[in-house]
């Protein structure tokens, strides 16, 4: 791993998704697996989110996060990394994709930097107990960097708004990604 450079996803690809905000309540995690979604749809699988939902390179969310809502969060209350990924699973078997989210509720780090390798961005969970002045929140990660001082960073589309928001990946608790 290089240290003191920035690996992954060029941030530009995010900023088509800089309108795409939680406008309220505890809606994060189903906004931050819509971003995922359209990221998956625009650059490595256009049939991820089906065109009566959402175009290729559109850059409305509305359609698509009521959608996901219905699977994620369908009574607006806060998730944990199991209530996302399993939300995202049962959006698959109900559009007939063969595919399947997958979790983890340590080592996002980890995941993060494995998934962003293979050129594929992750929702990561950021809990307030480990320093997110977020509070608790889902995010979306595209790119990681450590320090030569050992300190690790994630480039994040934050969905209040910052599509290159940096923090410290000490934050980080659950993911959620795709194959």
């Amino acid at each position: 791993m290089k240290k003191d450079e920035w690996i992954g996803i060029p941030e530009e690809r995010f900023r088509a998704y800089r309108q795409w905000t939680t406008p309220q309540g505890y809606l994060c995690g189903t906004h931050a697996a819509a971003v995922l979604l359209a990221y998956y749809q625009d650059y490595l699988d256009e049939e991820v989110i089906p065109t009566y939902i959402r175009q290729k390179n559109s850059r409305q969310s509305k359609a698509l996060v009521k959608f996901l809502q219905l699977f994620i969060q369908r009574y607006g209350l806060p998730t944990v990394a199991w209530q996302v990924a399993h939300g995202l699973s049962a959006y698959f078997d109900y559009t007939d994709k063969k595919l399947r989210a997958r979790m983890t509720m340590a080592g996002g780090w980890q995941r993060a930097v494995k998934r962003i390798d293979q050129g594929k961005p992750v929702v990561v969970g950021v809990l307030k107990v480990l320093g997110s002045t977020y509070g608790n929140h889902w995010v979306t990660v595209y790119a990681y960097m450590e320090t030569s001082e050992g300190e690790r960073f994630l480039k994040v589309h934050d969905n209040w708004g910052n599509y290159n928001k940096i923090i410290p990946a000490k934050w980080v608790n659950g993911t959620v990604s795709l194959p």
